[in-house]
């Protein structure tokens, strides 16, 4: 995965481009899988808990860390679930990298990510971008929630919830969260030269949306 192009040089770029100042900070990383944030957030000079639901993903992260001579708080946890392990306004900011869209319902989830923030607390995240999700899988109601399945020739079939626009805003603001920045990046000059087909396709439909959000009060 970090040297896949989707991966390297469109996703993580962009979404790495929308974090502030982590440097002393307390950083969650939020469906953490093989630890590539993990390390970014530590370089960059955070204190970082991630949590993952698969611990078969959380050893990938573990050695990478160790080949770093550095280590984090790791956890397996379902983001479905609360933070039990988490107090109360203990974070500066958690990272959602394209983990969301597994779950149908995100109130619970970004309740808690609410809970576990400080004041003026930040949440960075990536997701599928709705229009491109709508247009590919061919869905008879673009405004539905929608569980979907695909078929990654690297990993199988995978299952995932494809939601509009509005309902992603939407459930960020319900749960008390303002909007900062909402992106739609293009992939790095690499993905040009090593997929020029694929980055024609994406200036009419691209794939992720990125969002960075505070919390209100």
């Amino acid at each position: 995965m970090d040297s896949a192009p989707y991966n390297a040089h469109y996703e993580r770029p962009a979404t790495l481009a929308l974090l502030p100042d982590v440097n002393g900070k307390h950083v969650l990383d939020a469906g953490c899988g093989s630890g590539f944030y993990v390390e970014e957030l530590m370089k960059r000079g955070a204190r970082v808990t991630g949590i993952d639901a698969s611990g078969e993903m959380l050893k990938h992260a573990e050695r990478r860390l160790e080949a770093i001579g550095a280590h984090a708080d790791l956890h397996v946890s379902d983001l479905s679930d609360p933070l039990d392990f988490l107090p109360d306004e203990s974070l500066d900011g958690i990272l959602a990298p394209l983990v969301l869209h597994y779950l149908k319902d995100w109130a619970p989830t970004l309740h808690e990510f609410r809970r576990v923030l400080k004041g003026g607390g930040w949440l960075v995240m990536s997701t599928h971008h709705p229009t491109t999700e709508a247009a590919r899988f061919d869905v008879p109601n673009y405004f539905a929630v929608e569980l979907l399945e695909d078929y990654w020739s690297w990993v199988g079939t995978v299952h995932f919830y494809r939601r509009p626009l509005s309902a992603i805003t939407g459930a960020l603001t319900s749960a008390g969260f303002v909007i900062e920045t909402l992106a739609e990046p293009l992939p790095d000059e690499t993905f040009r030269a090593e997929k020029p087909d694929a980055y024609q396709r994406i200036l009419k439909h691209p794939d992720f949306l990125m969002i960075r959000a505070q919390k209100l009060g």
